[in-house]
């Protein structure tokens, strides 16, 4: 198992999981977990960063890193303090760090905590205002002709309910991306 650390960058730290993950990975295999576990619901290309190297997503449709090496085709050895970059959709991107704070012989995989709620894609400019001020966050919705119950404005991150459905969305963002 190994435990990492993950934050969506942007957002004041208040955006992050802490994970329990089987250590027999690929890159892409992370990527999805930490993906699942921000209960992200689109399939949007991203590259993830390992020694300063972009692998891409199986299947990257991105003209600028399609020809990378593809992150699926990577098994990491990792170690305690390997860190990874992540750019997960590449027309609107979120930034994730992923920090690898504990390595051993367990092999399970769970949220052990966290804070914020999901990754709401294709809505990350209204997010953005989110975690600024939620006057601004308000204004702004409405400015959109949109209302605040559009929105998945709970802070409470439901760790048990998360863990409930982890492995599935993991399953599916792996047979979206890889296409199996």
């Amino acid at each position: 198992m190994i435990k990492v650390y993950t934050e969506v960058l942007g957002f004041n730290n208040l955006m992050y999981r802490y994970m329990s993950l089987p250590n027999s990975l690929s890159l892409a295999d992370l990527a999805y977990y930490t993906l699942a576990s921000y209960l992200s619901e689109e399939y949007a290309d991203f590259v993830i960063e390992s020694n300063g190297i972009p692998f891409a997503c199986p299947n990257c449709e991105d003209e600028q890193f399609n020809k990378l090496p593809c992150a699926s085709s990577i098994q990491p050895d990792f170690k305690v303090g390997d860190g990874f970059k992540m750019v997960y959709d590449l027309e609107e991107p979120f930034e994730i760090e992923i920090q690898v704070e504990k390595v051993d012989d367990i092999e399970e995989s769970s949220v052990i905590n966290g804070r914020g709620f999901a990754i709401w894609d294709g809505f990350k400019e209204f997010q953005d205002y989110y975690y600024q001020s939620m006057e601004l966050f308000k204004e702004y919705v409405k400015a959109n002709d949109m209302n605040l119950s559009d929105f998945p404005v709970d802070e409470d991150l439901d760790i048990i309910e998360l863990n409930k459905v982890l492995e599935d969305n993991f399953e599916e963002l792996k047979d979206v991306y890889e296409g199996e």
